[in-house]
């Protein structure tokens, strides 16, 4: 037998050596693998808004596969085949983030050889590393067929159960240790250094709002456990049955397959369940469900214009003029109802909290450094208590038979160091503040989660050379931009017009899209998150809409309802099943327009925790816990063999 095998490997390196073709015949392999690998990830990029073909998600991995597992390859070019998956899908989902480049006047080519490219490289690194895993240690054992032409037939069909057999198994451990790991990856995505949760594979499930439903319990990372272990267990079921019609005449029976599609459909059942047991309308047909008018306004600026048009007392009125335009077309759109429906007791219902997104004020809020009281200023009060500004719009809206309304506007905080008579700016707090009536009465959350690079510099506080590079390009002390905030309270707003209090979980900016920060403020009881976000940054782009999807799993996996003021992108209102119940949005469904969004938000009085909110990521520690398992099971699996064989 080894003479054959070295007569054969003679064989082989001989007609190697006579073929002058063959280091073309695997370049040329090698690039129609890198095309298949870099389609694969372009088709996922397809699965998630602006395109949203979310049902892309179950076969898009299925090319990636295919490169891994049509034949044997080393490590490193399961990496680069990985890698490029990657570009292709990070670099067309996450391609708006080249409009930051715009808003700086930094020529295209510039911005994305030095910054794009770069980064979506370092993110590409991770379906890199799932790649290495997926052709060798959780690489299916995928054996060849049986050699058995010369074997009568019920021999042969034996043969072939028993290797089918033994490849069912095989795929069973490959499917879940792949999707387990998929959900370790895709978390060390959201909470590296460049953290960016946006577009996880569970995301793209979010079509029909069953599938995220489970959300509630595991968080939305794991749900990406669900496509990528229905991904390998189609490629194996269909090889197997392929080679198995070949070998025998008859295909045989794909019963992983089968078990996944039963699995599948109790986890919609369930999810369609939950989605209807969350919806608006069933929800506020329970007694203790507040029904919760709410007003987000958009005056639809990018940042180009903040920049170029400083925030004034016109962009102030600009805001309040909005906001009681927003109320007469209320009560006129409920008495032209009235008419057409003949209900002439049909209630009015004004919206009683009023939300701006960030970057709203014209002024900032000071504070004194340290112990973060705030100081008195006239400007500030004259501008919220005083003269015809939001007195007056309080005063017209009662007018139109309405309460007093809870502004919730974004604010900058200016952090001020006093020594005696003299004051110097140390930093800013980038705030949610609640604004129920009075200046005394102001309440104010801070983000916590900074954009890296945008408004923090990684490891400039404690590297020297990079805290002097900082120091020379934006003219300040590093500790002297935006301050991350601190707390978990919720902030407790009145519900004008009743004895209710609401507990206000704060999302400035893209905290919306962090969940295990917002879950740190679930509390029993009545609950809502408030987001004030500035998407200008992106313009006109897909961050919007990407974002306002992420927003919907937070609100899923805490059961809390969202209103979300955005100065551009998707001003809404989201029920805590995560359906949007109102949205800005023009005629052919896009964002970015100025207007308002109304909306009534079921907010259930006695919303208990749900699994996630208590214990965050519990499934991803599982996860990877269930990786390593199956990672180590071959060895131990051949370890044990050795011992056992005489």
């Amino acid at each position: 037998m080894e003479g054959v095998n070295a007569r054969q490997h003679e064989q082989i390196d001989s007609s190697r050596a006579s073929d002058s073709n063959f280091p073309a015949t695997t370049c040329r392999r090698w690039w129609i693998d890198a095309l298949i690998a870099l389609t694969g990830g372009v088709v996922m990029a397809f699965a998630f808004p602006p395109y949203d073909w979310g049902n892309l998600v179950w076969v898009a991995l299925l090319p990636l596969l295919s490169v891994l597992w049509q034949r044997k390859i080393g490590w490193k070019r399961a990496f680069a085949m990985g890698w490029l998956y990657g570009m292709g899908w990070y670099g067309i989902s996450f391609w708006w983030i080249h409009e930051v480049g715009y808003v700086f006047g930094i020529p295209q080519a510039l911005f994305m050889a030095v910054a794009f490219a770069p980064l979506m490289a370092v993110y590409a690194c991770l379906p890199g590393l799932w790649a290495i895993l997926a052709c060798t240690l959780l690489r299916p054992r995928l054996s060849p067929a049986p050699v058995d032409s010369a074997a009568p037939q019920p021999e042969r069909k034996k043969r072939w159960a028993n290797w089918a057999e033994e490849d069912l198994r095989s795929t069973l451990r490959s499917s879940i240790g792949l999707g387990a790991l998929w959900v370790c990856i895709e978390w060390l995505r959201a909470h590296g250094t460049l953290g960016f949760s946006w577009n996880s594979l569970g995301s793209a499930l979010y079509g029909g709002l069953s599938f995220v439903q489970w959300a509630e319990f595991v968080g939305s990372s794991a749900l990406s456990f669900i496509p990528v272990v229905t991904a390998v267990i189609i490629w194996c079921a269909v090889r197997r049955t392929v080679m198995h019609f070949k070998g025998v005449g008859i295909g045989c029976r794909p019963w992983d397959f089968y078990g996944a599609v039963i699995m599948l459909f109790m986890l919609f059942s369930g999810g369609l369940w939950m989605a209807r047991q969350y919806a608006p309308n069933t929800m506020l047909q329970r007694p203790e469900v507040l029904p919760l008018p709410v007003l987000a306004v958009q005056i639809n600026k990018d940042q180009t214009e903040h920049i170029t048009e400083p925030r004034s007392p016109g962009q102030y009125r600009l805001y309040l003029d909005s906001t009681v335009q927003a109320f007469n077309e209320i009560a006129r759109d409920t008495m032209r109802r009235a008419q057409q429906n003949k209900d002439i007791g049909l209630t009015l219902q004004l919206p009683v909290w009023v939300v701006w997104p960030e970057s709203a004020l014209p002024f900032p809020f000071l504070r004194r450094e340290g112990t973060l009281q705030r100081l008195p200023d006239r400007i500030s009060e004259q501008y919220l208590l005083t003269g015809d500004a939001l007195p007056l719009a309080r005063q017209r809206v009662r007018e139109l038979g309405g309460q007093d309304f809870v502004l919730f506007t974004g604010v900058d905080e200016m952090l001020l160091q006093i020594n005696g008579d003299e004051m110097r700016y140390k930093g800013l707090l980038n705030s949610l503040a609640c604004i129920p009536s009075g200046f005394e009465s102001i309440r104010t959350a801070s983000k916590q989660h900074l954009m890296p690079f945008g408004e923090y510099i990684p490891l400039a506080q404690d590297v020297q050379w990079i805290g002097d590079a900082y120091s020379r390009i934006t003219g300040t002390q590093v500790g002297e931009g935006i301050r991350p905030g601190c707390g978990t309270d919720p902030v407790p707003t009145p519900v004008p017009g009743t004895q209710q209090t609401v507990g206000v979980i704060p999302a400035v900016c893209y905290e919306d899209t962090v969940g295990d920060l917002l879950r740190l403020f679930a509390r029993p009881g009545a609950q809502v998150i408030v987001n004030v976000t500035n998407d200008g940054w992106f313009r006109e782009s897909a961050c919007g809409v990407q974002q306002a999807r992420a927003a919907a799993l937070r609100c899923i996996e805490l059961r809390r309802p969202m209103v979300r003021a955005a100065n551009m992108g998707v001003c809404c209102s989201i029920a805590p099943n995560g359906a949007v119940i109102h949205a800005l949005l023009k005629g052919d469904g896009t964002p970015h327009l100025p207007g308002s969004s109304y909306a009534v938000l079921p907010v259930d009085t006695r919303a208990g925790l749900t699994l996630y909110a208590r214990f965050g990521d519990w499934a991803v520690g599982l996860c990877a816990l269930v990786a390593m398992l199956a990672s180590l099971f071959p060895m131990l699996r051949r370890n044990g063999t050795q011992r056992s064989a005489p």
